[in-house]
């Protein structure tokens, strides 16, 4: 009988070794198969750990805000806007009243040094006049005589520089020094067509002006409208 050219004598037969084989892939797969599942099992638990420490963070650095917590903080900062309003409109009253108070006195100083009261002096028959009292000069700058056109501001005409000039303000220095809140209550004491102009630059104007830095003040004018910016 031929003998088979895979076999030798004791020699085992091809179908076992095929069988050895797929044994030994089974068992690798198995393993390599238990072995990820055993790994995934470990990453997501670790994952999972690493979510839930993220949290614990971040609940800690950012504090709940509920939208009660909200709506108190606004209700608190619209209650400070309306107080710093009410503020400022009390503020711009007081000097318009300062305003008219002052061209009041203005008024009651011109008839006073105009009034000439005779008198005797019991010493000399001669007659002499009493001198008036000097009453302090109010809205009257240091030189009454030297003026600036204040008109080359944005947002004052003639009209505006005429109450300015009223209120003691003569020139672009005078105007750098003057605050917003004492412009705004010229303005306001003149009414309200006037009230409605808003000097909030027109002492940034007036630097540039009495440092006669006419190119920076044309760009500056440019960026305004009516002396507001756009």
């Amino acid at each position: 009988m031929t003998e088979k050219i895979f076999e030798s004598p004791g020699a085992s037969s091809m179908s076992t070794y095929i069988w050895q084989i797929s044994a030994i892939l089974l068992v690798a797969f198995i393993l390599g198969y238990v072995l990820r599942l055993l790994l995934n099992s470990t990453l997501k638990s670790r994952i999972d750990e690493l979510e839930i420490e993220n949290q614990m963070l971040t609940s800690k650095m950012v504090p709940e805000i509920s939208e009660a917590d909200v709506e108190e903080l606004n209700k608190k900062i619209r209650e400070q806007k309306d107080e710093v309003d009410r503020l400022n409109t009390k503020l711009s009253d007081c000097f318009a009243n300062k305003i008219k108070a002052e061209n009041s006195l203005s008024s009651l100083q011109a008839k006073y040094d105009s009034l000439a009261v005779p008198t005797t002096t019991s010493d000399t028959e001669s007659t002499d006049k009493v001198k008036p009292i000097e009453a302090p000069s109010v809205g009257v700058s240091e030189d009454s005589n030297h003026k600036d056109d204040l008109k080359k501001i944005e947002g004052i005409g003639p009209k505006i520089e005429q109450l300015l000039n009223t209120g003691g303000i003569h020139t672009f220095d005078d105007l750098t020094k003057a605050t917003v809140e004492r412009i705004r209550g010229i303005l306001i004491a003149a009414g309200p067509n006037y009230a409605v102009h808003d000097p909030s630059t027109w002492a940034e104007q007036a630097t540039l002006a009495n440092t006669a830095q006419w190119e920076a003040l044309d760009t500056l004018q440019e960026e305004l409208k009516g002396g507001k910016r756009k």
